[in-house]
């Protein structure tokens, strides 16, 4: 039995040997500069593109050109994603010729209509050739640095445009960077409105309406803190040098909150945010004892990006 053994054994070290070697890479694809990386609002209106360059190295001789594809590798069921919570929508672009797909997922392989094609000058060892990222906007992804390794999958050509040997894929990733920064706004009604006044009018008579409210929307990419301040110490007075006035209560989100509080929110969907109600209830039996006037209070929300896992719905946070 031990000849059988020994036999078997020289026939799997023939085994690995052989596609070693016919896997020898003919080129190298290595991204120029800052190459692809790229800063991304998801409440901005408008698409992020931006152009990058790809240098190829001839590593063989009787190469002269390339043909190749460039694979998101992320797992995922329905096509690329820029990492693992970044952007789902993306694509590469090749600009010499945009009407052939360039970026993929899986094992496709080039195909003549499919991927870019380089071929390299005469004696040249080098090349260039030019990319478009495109981000469509309103994406919902969190803030942070979203990086993508995507895998070339080449196969090398001769002079006459014809593969040579079999595809291969390069062990080393040409890496995709998107960076979406820490961002936190609000405003009152109307986009880009950020003050609002709630006008109880005439709350002298026993039908009067006490309550008032008006919308606020946010937008962030990460959990943000909402701080309530008030300029009368929680109360509407004719003057703030006045010791009494009108008792109101204060609700955002649902939530009861006091001058001074701290609410905790997580951080909103793109590309519309999340609008939330802050309601005003004014105390019918302190309006009773004061006499006529216009009483007013001036109550100040400052919104503040806050890192870490935020709970699902807004929330009083407390300090230890």
């Amino acid at each position: 039995m031990k000849p059988v053994i020994m036999s078997l054994m020289a026939g799997t070290a023939m085994l690995v040997t052989t596609p070693a070697f016919a896997q020898t890479q003919c080129a190298q694809f290595e991204l120029v500069g800052n190459g692809a990386r790229v800063a991304y609002q998801p409440f901005e209106t408008s698409p992020t593109i931006e152009t990058f360059d790809l240098r190829i190295r001839r590593l063989a001789d009787g190469i002269s050109g390339v043909h190749f594809l460039l694979v998101d590798t992320t797992p995922q069921m329905n096509g690329p994603q820029i990492g693992t919570a970044g952007p789902s929508a993306y694509d590469i672009s090749w600009l010499e010729d945009n009407t052939r797909r360039l970026l993929v997922v899986g094992n496709e392989q080039p195909q003549p209509t499919t991927g870019a094609q380089v071929q390299f000058a005469e004696r040249a060892g080098v090349q260039l050739t030019r990319f478009r990222l495109s981000v469509p906007a309103g994406q919902q992804a969190p803030a942070r640095v979203h990086r993508e390794n995507l895998t070339v999958r080449y196969q090398c050509l001769d002079s006459q445009g014809r593969q040579i040997g079999a595809t291969q894929e390069q062990p080393a990733s040409v890496e995709l960077s998107l960076t979406v920064p820490r961002y936190v706004a609000a405003y009152i009604g109307s986009a880009g409105q950020t003050r609002g006044t709630i006008n109880f009018g005439d709350v002298g008579s026993a039908s009067a309406t006490l309550n008032r409210a008006i919308n606020i929307t946010a937008l962030s990419t990460l959990p943000f803190a909402i701080k309530f301040e008030s300029e009368n110490g929680g109360l509407l007075k004719r003057r703030a040098t006045e010791a009494q006035g009108i008792v109101y209560a204060m609700n955002y989100a649902g939530v009861a909150v006091s001058p001074g509080d701290t609410l905790q929110c997580p951080m909103t969907p793109a590309p519309m945010g999340i609008g939330n109600q802050f309601e005003v209830g004014l105390n019918r039996s302190s309006i009773t004892s004061l006499p006529a006037g216009n009483y007013r209070d001036t109550v100040t929300l400052t919104f503040t990006p806050r890192d870490g896992v935020a709970s699902a719905n807004c929330a009083i946070r407390r300090e230890n």
